[in-house]
């Protein structure tokens, strides 16, 4: 997950996920559905909000494995994004932005 550098506040962000699991040997992950994802995130350390797919907030499946959302950078400061996979594909990515104020 790579998530842009300081963004403006009221800008909307995507921040998208690709869950894998490992291929034979030499050859790439496989695109894997994990049995619950989640995305957390938080500004300024601040408590975090989750949303979880097919139920809370706004994730989309945009195919086997690969899951995005939409966050409105509606505040200052560092914001911190989280998404994680359990069971049949677990893993944790942690990302991070900054939303700052627009020069006019």
């Amino acid at each position: 997950m790579s998530l842009p550098g300081p963004v403006y506040v009221g800008t909307g962000i995507t921040t998208t996920a690709t869950f894998t699991v490992p291929g034979a040997p030499g050859t790439p992950g496989v695109l894997t559905d994990p049995t619950v994802v989640t995305l957390s995130f938080r500004v300024a350390g601040g408590t975090p909000t989750v949303w979880t797919y097919g139920g809370a907030g706004s994730i989309v499946k945009v195919s086997t494995g690969v899951y995005s959302a939409e966050l409105l950078a509606n505040a200052l400061g560092e914001w911190d994004v989280k998404w994680e996979g359990t069971s049949a594909c677990a893993a944790v990515n942690v990302a991070s932005f900054s939303a700052v104020e627009p020069p006019f």
